[in-house]
Order: C-alpha cells, then sequence, then structure tokens
C-alpha cells in the first residue's frame, strides 16, 4: 500500500476511545470524590445549627426557619432525578465539574441575598445545583472501582455522604459561635470553585459508560421515566426505594431533636454540642471497617445489619431519653450512625444487583428517596419532641428492615422443561443476589 493510501485510510479509521487510564490513579480520584461528599451535602445540614441566626436575622419563627433547611433538600432531591440520567447521556465527568461550579455560584449569591424569600429561593437552587454530586459520584465509583474493591470503595463514599451531616452541624456550631451567620456559605463557595477545576482535571475523561458516542446517544428523558416508573413496579428495586425514606431522614431528625434537647433541657453549651456531634462521627468508621471484613457476605445482609444496628441505638437513645441521661444517648447516637453507614452502601449495592441495566436511573431515584426522607425528617422535628420523634424512627427503620428483607429475598424459580432462560446472562432478578 502506498503512503498516500495509509495516510487515507488512518484518516478514514475511526479514532480509539481514549482510555481512563489517561487518568491519575483511582485512589486519588476516590479520594477527592469522599472529600467533596463531606462538603458538598454539608450545606444540607448546616442549616440545623445556623436556623435559630437566620430566624433572628430575618425576624421569623422557628417553623419558618425550619425552611431554610428544607428548600434546600426539597430541590436536592428533586434535582437527583435530572442529573443521575443527565450523567448516563453527556458523561459523569462533565456534570460533576459542572455541578460543583453552579453550587458555587448558588453558595455565593444565597450568602448575599437581603431577604428570607430571596435566601429561600437561593437554598433551593444551591440544593438543585448540589444535586450533581451524589447519584452521578456513586454511579462513577461503581462504574470505575476495581470490582474486589467497589464494596469498600462504596462504603468510603457513602462514608462522606453521611459524614457530611456531622460536618456541616460542627462547621455551623463553629460559624455561629464565632462569626455572622453568613460566614457559613462564603467559604464553601471558594471550595466548590476549586472543586469544580479538580473534578474537570482528575477525573476520567470519558467518566460516562457512553460518553464517545455523543449526547445523543443516551437514552431520552422518556425513555428514563419509563425506565424509573418500570423500577417501581418491579419487587426488589421498589422495595429498597420505600427502605430508604426513612435512613436520611432518621439521620437529620435524630440530630435535630437531639441538639434541641441537650441545648434546652440539659444546659449544653457549643463545646458541648460539637462534642456530642464528634462522638457521633465514630460511627462513620463501622462502614468501610465491615465492608473491609465481611463485605463478603453481600449487600444485602449488609444493609439489614445497618437497619437493626441502626434501630437498636435509636431504641437506646430513647430509653436514655425517658431515663434523662445525656451521656447514654450521644453514646446511642454514634451506634445509629454506625447502623446508617451500613444501610447505605448496602442498599446502594442492592441496586446495582436489582438492576444491572439500569444504575443510573435506579441510583438516581434510590438517591431521591434518601433526600427526600431528610426533607420530611427535618420537618418532622421541627413539630415533635425527642421521645415521640425517637419512637418514630425506631417504628420506621424496623419497618424498612423488613420491607428490605421480604421485598429482596431471593426467589427460588419452579423447575420448567424449558428453563433456559433462568440461566441466560442476561436474566435478572432478585433470586441472583448474594
Amino acid at each position: 500500500m502506498t503512503t498516500a493510501a495509509t495516510g487515507a485510510a488512518r484518516r478514514g479509521a475511526p479514532r480509539p476511545r481514549r482510555s481512563p487510564t489517561t487518568a491519575l490513579p483511582f485512589a486519588v480520584q476516590l479520594a477527592l470524590l469522599v472529600a467533596m461528599a463531606f462538603a458538598i451535602p454539608a450545606q444540607l445540614y448546616l442549616a440545623i445549627p445556623v436556623a435559630d441566626r437566620i430566624r433572628t436575622a430575618y425576624g421569623v419563627d422557628a417553623a419558618s426557619a425550619a425552611w431554610t433547611g428544607a428548600a434546600f433538600s426539597f430541590a436536592y432531591a428533586l434535582g437527583f432525578l435530572v442529573f443521575g440520567p443527565l450523567s448516563d447521556r453527556v458523561g459523569r465527568r462533565p456534570v460533576l465539574a459542572g455541578g460543583a461550579l453552579a453550587t458555587a455560584v448558588t453558595t455565593a449569591l444565597t450568602a448575599a441575598a437581603p431577604g428570607l424569600g430571596w435566601f429561600l429561593a437561593g437554598r433551593a437552587l444551591q440544593g438543585f445545583a448540589a444535586a450533581t454530586f451524589a447519584p452521578v459520584a456513586l454511579a462513577y465509583v461503581t462504574e470505575r472501582a476495581p470490582a474486589a474493591r467497589r464494596p469498600v470503595a462504596l462504603s468510603l463514599l457513602t462514608t462522606g455522604l453521611l459524614g457530611a451531616g456531622i460536618a456541616g452541624q460542627v462547621f455551623g456550631e463553629l460559624v455561629t459561635e464565632h462569626a455572622d451567620w453568613r460566614a457559613a456559605f462564603w467559604p464553601p463557595a471558594l471550595v466548590y470553585a476549586a472543586a469544580a477545576v479538580a473534578f474537570w482535571r482528575i477525573l476520567a475523561p470519558d467518566s460516562g459508560p457512553d460518553s464517545d458516542a455523543g449526547p445523543d446517544s443516551g437514552p431520552s428523558a422518556r425513555a428514563v421515566a419509563g425506565t424509573a416508573l418500570a423500577l417501581l413496579r418491579t419487587r426488589g428495586p421498589a422495595a429498597v426505594f420505600a427502605a430508604a425514606l426513612p435512613v436520611f431522614g432518621g439521620f437529620v431528625a435524630f440530630y435535630a431533636v437531639l441538639e434541641r434537647e441537650l441545648r434546652l433541657t440539659y444546659g449544653f453549651d457549643s463545646n458541648g454540642l460539637l462534642l456530642a456531634q464528634a462522638t457521633g462521627a465514630l460511627g462513620l468508621l463501622a462502614g468501610p471497617l465491615v465492608n473491609r471484613r465481611f463485605g463478603a457476605a453481600g449487600p444485602r445482609a449488609l444493609a439489614l445489619a445497618g437497619y437493626l444496628t441502626a434501630a437498636a441505638g435509636l431504641l437506646l437513645a430513647l430509653l436514655a431519653g425517658i431515663a434523662g441521661a445525656p451521656g447514654a444517648m450521644i453514646g446511642a447516637g454514634a451506634l445509629f450512625v454506625a447502623g446508617t453507614g451500613l444501610i447505605v452502601p448496602g442498599i446502594v449495592g442492592l441496586l446495582h444487583h436489582l438492576a444491572p441495566h439500569a444504575r443510573g436511573t435506579a441510583g438516581a431515584v434510590n438517591t431521591f428517596a434518601l433526600f427526600a426522607g431528610a426533607s420530611a425528617g427535618q420537618l418532622a422535628a421541627a413539630h415533635l419532641g425527642l421521645r415521640p420523634m425517637l419512637a418514630v424512627l425506631v417504628a420506621a427503620t424496623l419497618l424498612a428492615c423488613l420491607t428490605v428483607a421480604t421485598g429482596t429475598r431471593p426467589r427460588t424459580p419452579r423447575p420448567r422443561p424449558d428453563s433456559s432462560s433462568d440461566s441466560h446472562p442476561d436474566s435478572h432478578s432478585t433470586r441472583s443476589l448474594p
């Protein structure tokens, strides 16, 4: 073949996919995602300690101030249904980087709000922009982590998402103690802007599974909606979605009523509240450690163990509240956090098996359920006292455990003369769960 012909053939040949190995090692990418898992969702939780300062600044009652968190979390939950499927079309990296930049801008605008109405609008926009992170980061790790390390990687990421609850409250307490409440927004805005640059430079360039095929290659909005409805009608995924509702809702509600009880009944100051939150943060270590040692038991066993552990922590906290033992309540909180740290990677792993061909949509619906529960939890905590709230949470957590146990139980197929379809590699059901 002549040189000209060879050149023409080369020009006509399709370009090879850019290998993900051109990105930094996965451990570096995971470290960045875990750090932002602590930082980005923290904006939801810092509203708990800052709410009183905002109430005073704008001259509103406590119920109105509770919307400073709920406005964020409702928009946050809605955004998951948009950005999870969007990342299937355009890739994970563009959504994560663009979302971090949008979160930086909306966070700065929220800090500059002249009145409560503008502030709540800013919080809603901030929550919608921040929703680009959680479902897309979970999908990214699910796709990129080596199979043997995937449970631990998911556990680290979900530990960050849970740790955001502690980090946000600690940061909010420090701000209320030492600075104007608007300082809760300006420094994070700078962090999110830096994260946008880091996401673009550090994450693999072809983050989405089909990003090289162009933006029109992904599923349409109608197809995504159809997939979501199909998942909601399917026994296993529907059980997981229902059981996800009280997870973050319980987390937010527990710390909202605990902080109020410790401050008003037992006279805890800011340092005491920080110590209570730091004690709860010890429970975050359970997820990665248990996953590393017992991950082979499978996500279903992990999720069920998490629900039972969380329920035990809530029940102990309720008994301690009845007995008037604040130290025991704080210790029980660490047990509750430990259980929650097992639930989240467990149900994410369950969906990985139950919906292998719709992981992006399943992850978006699941994350929506998690944070829709967080919204409801914050509003419920504003209207219920410690003991009624804990009693509701114990019942909800046990009901969620029962839902996962029965709804995802492996089915044993009846023997049939023609059972070849059951062994087809594309045939998936709850009976294939580990």
